[in-house]
């Protein structure tokens, strides 16, 4: 039995013998996650939706990937992953990952459960070496084929999203992904906390609330909305307005200055950089509090000060606003 007066500082932080204990103990338990492997498990369903088919997809964690097909089915493939000491362990665990398809008519929803498994055995040093234990599951990766007018809805709670080639909406609502979006013809709307989003050959209008990580779009045509915290911005976009705001992160945007409707860009403490055709025309106004206003076109100057500047540029028309509190906002031609 230890001395009282041994097993803890007074900052409540252990003491040396108690920590040699903890860690050889540790050791002595580590074989037993070094035997730990990966189980993989196999579903597939086949379902006839027709060519306006709507994919609702809900899970936990794992990869994603969507593509389209000429035909007029959904297929979904995935795989469960499950790390394990055992086959009968894995296939325990599996057996609690639900994959539960709902299907009527064109509309296919997909739910992952996670059951809570009961009556198992396991020591708490496995469940603190990851190991078994009551708490354990796997992830799935999925790998769907939808037809090309397919309607798609996303939620997960992390892992990466691919959507490709596919002529529909697409929605996805995620706490952290990594997601890329290629040649989407149809409206884009992705809610994430953290990760990075990243599109190119968007046709259709874009919405992206992240407030953390990487927000990259690529020839875009269509409206831009982003509302961003501490996310970095860069953007190339070939028709449409942008309303875009951040608060510490960078924004980068080359638009074509193509739309009748109103330009808006916000940061805070973060620079921005807009960047616009040599021929474009437009009415512009720049706001920064403590950062530099930099301009690499010709403007004609209304009303000028240290904070503000407003003016038209070429014939005049859409309205450009460049608003920042302590960052660097510049704007210049291609």
């Amino acid at each position: 039995m230890f001395d009282s007066s041994a097993t803890a500082s007074g900052d409540g932080i252990p003491d040396m013998p108690i920590l040699a204990v903890l860690l050889t103990l540790m050791v002595f338990l580590a074989p037993n996650s070094l035997c730990a492997k990966e189980f993989r498990f196999d579903y597939q369903k086949i379902l006839q939706t027709g060519r306006e088919a709507e994919l609702d997809l809900t899970y936990v964690s794992g990869n994603l990937e969507v593509i389209s097909t000429d035909g007029d089915r959904v297929i979904i493939e995935a795989v469960k992953k499950v790390n394990a000491v055992s086959m009968d362990e894995a296939e325990m665990v599996a057996d609690h990952i639900e994959i539960k398809v709902l299907h009527d008519k064109k509309k296919v929803k997909v739910v992952t459960n996670y059951l809570q498994m009961r009556n198992r055995s396991q020591s708490f040093w496995q469940k603190v070496l990851g190991v078994g234990g009551s708490d354990s599951f796997g992830e799935v990766d999925w790998r769907v084929q939808v037809p090309q007018g397919c309607r798609i809805s996303i939620c997960n709670t992390s892992g990466a999203v691919s959507i490709s080639h596919i002529e529909g909406n697409v929605d996805i609502r995620s706490s952290s992904a990594d997601i890329q979006l290629l040649s989407v013809e149809g409206d884009v709307n992705v809610e994430a906390a953290a990760g990075t989003t990243v599109g190119e050959l968007l046709f259709g209008s874009v919405t992206v609330r992240q407030a953390q990580g990487r927000i990259d779009l690529k020839f875009v045509e269509g409206d831009i909305r982003i509302k961003a915290a501490s996310a970095d911005i860069e953007v190339h976009q070939d028709r449409g307005s942008i309303d875009l705001s951040t608060t510490t992160g960078d924004a980068r945007v080359q638009t074509n200055l193509d739309s009748s409707r109103d330009y808006f860009f916000e940061t805070e403490t973060g620079n921005l950089s807009v960047t616009i055709p040599e021929t474009s025309s437009g009415n512009i106004r720049i706001e920064s509090q403590t950062g530099d206003i930099q301009t690499d076109m010709p403007i004609a100057i209304k009303s000028m000060n240290r904070r503000q500047l407003e003016g038209s540029f070429g014939s005049g028309g859409v309205k450009v606003s460049l608003i920042s509190i302590s960052g660097d906002v510049t704007i210049a031609q291609f």
